[in-house]
């Protein structure tokens, strides 16, 4: 009863998402993007702002840099470690190690290393998959004292 647990993991690195952590269990999948229905929601209320000191791409600030993250921007289907695919929604693109995807494309290499996402213009992932030992669950013995 041994194997492994697989999760994606995904944790900002830019953008109103710095710092925070997502996690796709395998046989899941998740949508990234403004929507309040969406698995993993960019732009809301709690989040800190941005570091000053790297100002976002555009001039109108939170406005104008959210607007380059679409309601249901991108779509992450994780089957199992060699069925991942992405599904780019939107109308600013949607990168991965800096190159765009087109529609719906297998994620290949996430099993060698961590790699990058990029939503619109800043909102920007690592992601990376992860393996658990699978924990066992222990076997309880109850002994009758007879008498």
């Amino acid at each position: 009863m041994g194997g492994e647990i697989l999760t994606i993991k995904l944790v900002g690195i830019a953008g109103y998402s710095k710092g925070k952590e997502f996690v796709i269990e395998e046989g899941g999948e998740a949508v990234i993007g403004r929507s309040r229905d969406c698995s993993f929601r960019i732009g809301e209320t709690d989040e800190p702002e941005p570091d000053p000191n790297k100002p976002m791409k555009g001039t109108g600030g939170k406005d104008d840099h959210l607007h380059t993250v679409s309601r249901h921007h991108v779509k992450i289907t994780f089957q199992n470690a060699k069925s991942i695919f992405i599904t780019d929604q939107s109308k600013h693109g949607t990168f991965l190690n800096g190159n765009r995807i087109d529609g719906r494309d297998q994620i290949i290499g996430l099993r060698k290393g961590p790699m990058e996402l990029r939503l619109g213009t800043n909102e920007t992932f690592r992601m990376e998959l992860l393996r658990e030992p699978a924990r066992l669950k222990p076997k309880i013995t109850v002994k009758r004292r007879e008498g």
